[in-house]
């Protein structure tokens, strides 16, 4: 089967800006013949590479593994037909995890600024993040040990986490001093449970009865263990000042989330810019 280069190249355009329009704009095409590309390579392949997710342009499953593979190709192509007349280009986008950016983010950011003023920076959330990372914006989340990212990834600090709780929490039920009770406190979770059966089943112990209390993010469950609501798995790294302060109290030195790490994730050919803020931000990370 040949495929066309030129409906390939749409499609990974179309991938890297998210909608037709965009993609359209930058082929100087109309949007009817970048979508007319992408269904004549839909056909070719035998199956879908996008689907709609309200006004978002999303990849199935298919789309994801195939602009996977085109982005190193295209990428290197791109980089070597503007390696001559490299453009400036001044703003760099972030895409932060919530918990990271007040902590550690914009102190770091602030001397960035003062180094380098001609720079503009964007910071969004992670969750907002494109399924393509250009050559202007970079990523910082956290990964499991065992994961994989198609993008440069550079580690910064580790995400493992123990579990705390505030004093009040804890005068309310001084049986937590012992950690083989903590399966009958008020567990708190960001994402899912799997955090907290894990970390019960490298203890030996039967995991905890099902819990009602999950939160979106490690901010929101950071506000509810201060607020005494209940016993939570925190990244170490993020909760040296609470505990240093007594705001929170660590119930056990057995880590959870084990392998769990802190990373920025950036295009293979980023801006030099982007590298120059990498370089930046990484420097005494913890």
């Amino acid at each position: 089967m040949s495929l066309p280069y030129t409906a390939l190249h749409t499609f990974h355009l179309a991938v890297r800006f998210g909608n037709l329009k965009q993609t359209a704009d930058h082929l100087n095409l109309t949007e009817s013949a970048v979508s007319h590309q992408i269904k004549r390579l839909e056909a070719q392949l035998g199956y879908a590479l996008f689907y709609k997710s309200g006004r978002q342009l999303k990849t199935t499953p298919e789309g994801t593994h195939l602009a996977q593979e085109l982005a190193h190709p295209f990428d290197h192509i791109d980089q070597t037909l503007s390696n001559t007349k490299r453009q400036a280009h001044n703003t760099i986008t972030i895409y932060c995890l919530p918990s990271l950016i007040e902590l550690w983010l914009l102190p770091k950011l602030l001397t960035f600024k003062q180094h380098y003023p001609e720079y503009n920076l964007i910071i969004r959330y992670h969750s907002s993040s494109p399924d393509y990372l250009d050559e202007h914006c970079l990523r910082i989340g956290s990964h499991e040990k065992e994961s994989h990212s198609p993008y440069l990834t550079h580690t910064l600090f580790s995400a493992e986490t123990i579990p705390v709780c505030s004093p009040i929490y804890l005068s309310q039920h001084a049986e937590l001093s012992d950690e083989r009770h903590l399966r009958k406190a008020d567990l708190l979770h960001d994402h899912s449970e799997a955090s907290w059966f894990d970390w019960f089943l490298k203890q030996g112990l039967s995991a905890p009865p099902s819990s009602k209390i999950l939160y979106e993010d490690f901010h929101l469950l950071k506000m509810a263990t201060l607020a005494a609501q209940g016993v939570a798995l925190c990244p170490e790294i993020l909760i040296q000042q609470d505990l240093k302060s007594g705001a929170l109290i660590a119930l056990s030195s057995q880590k959870g989330n084990i392998g769990r790490y802190y990373a920025i994730e950036q295009n293979r050919y980023a801006h030099s810019n982007v590298r120059l803020l990498i370089d930046h931000i990484g420097l005494d990370q913890a």
